[in-house]
């Protein structure tokens, strides 16, 4: 009784016909759903298609019959609609990067002053294209007394930019030790 309550439900949902047309339709159809369909097709209960329109983009009808299931499937799939939503949310999330890219900046400073100041994202652009041009001349920079740090609201923050000054005071210690070492080779 309820599985064939279940059934009645069911067709009158897809369908759109009254309860007692869809009682009918499986009864004719003897509890075959598809058989039911048919049926109240081809006695033009049912709306054609295009009439239809409905807003659902995917639509799914299974009958039971002995013990095989059938599942039709409407054209239109959601593939389509995951696909949209990723990339969308993909967009989003891109936009998102770059405005942070944007809105923070890479800073070197020389002697306490401000030399160079560029956005992260083209801070990034560069390091992908000519890594083997920028991180050179980074080093160099700091074997020269220069000093790196981020600004912005998201890498303008103490933790990063000590990371930043702990580089620093690395590249410090080792330009010392070999000023050092030069500077005893030439006094003997």
């Amino acid at each position: 009784m309820k599985q064939q309550l279940e059934q009645v439900e069911k067709l009158v949902e897809k369908t759109g016909v009254s309860y007692s047309e869809a009682k009918a339709a499986l009864e004719t159809a003897n509890g075959d759903m598809l058989d039911a369909l048919i049926y109240l097709e081809e006695q033009g209960k049912i709306k054609k298609q295009a009439e239809k329109a409905e807003t659902s983009s995917f639509n799914t009808y299974t009958t039971n019959t002995s013990s095989e299931n059938r599942t039709y499937e409407h054209k239109e799939s959601k593939t389509a609609e995951n696909f949209k939503e990723t990339t969308k949310n993909f967009g989003e999330w891109l936009k998102g990067l770059f405005d942070k890219g944007n809105n923070n900046y890479l800073e070197m400073y020389r002697n306490g002053e401000r030399k160079l100041s560029i956005p992260v994202t083209l801070f990034v652009l560069l390091l992908i294209i000519a890594f083997w041009v920028v991180l050179p001349l980074m080093i160099v920079a700091l074997f020269f007394n220069c000093r790196f740090r981020f600004s912005g609201t998201e890498l303008g923050k103490e933790s990063v930019n000590n990371a930043m000054d702990k580089a620093t005071d690395i590249a410090d210690s080792i330009k010392n030790d070999v000023v050092e070492i030069v500077n005893n080779n030439d006094n003997k």
